[in-house]
């Protein structure tokens, strides 16, 4: 099983794979504010043609970092037809794959701010 992770949260962004619920790849870029422009690259440098689930960090952290890796996590779920697993606070292999395997996928989101221009995403119920 292939599990794309992924940590825009903070100012360094954070791209992994784990295969068979083992971390085997990391990426990271230290460039701040770039997220957007770094993401699919680095995803690319993974070098895997399908992955079974993605996994999303979703905060607390920057307000553009969490949509941009939402916005990504989203798209290749979308385009893949395979599952979202909400992460919370950092890339967490275990819990990930916990998660995709009780079925815990993400629904849509709620932004709450947080403090300091920060905000924490929820799934809403």
């Amino acid at each position: 099983m292939n599990l794309l992770l992924i940590d825009s949260t903070q100012t360094q962004l954070v791209v992994a794979l784990a295969v068979d619920g083992k971390l085997t790849v990391t990426k990271t870029c230290d460039e701040q504010r770039q997220h957007d422009k770094n993401i699919n690259r680095l995803i690319r440098e993974l070098n895997v043609p399908k992955f079974d689930a993605v996994a999303v960090v979703t905060g607390p952290g920057s307000w553009t970092g969490i949509r941009v890796g939402l916005a990504v996590a989203k798209a290749f779920a979308y385009a893949q037809k395979i599952p979202v697993v909400e992460l919370r606070e950092r890339l967490d292999v275990d819990e990930a794959m916990r998660k995709f395997q009780a079925g815990e996928t993400v629904s849509p989101f709620a932004l709450q701010p947080f403090y300091n221009g920060e905000f924490i995403v929820h799934k809403k119920q």
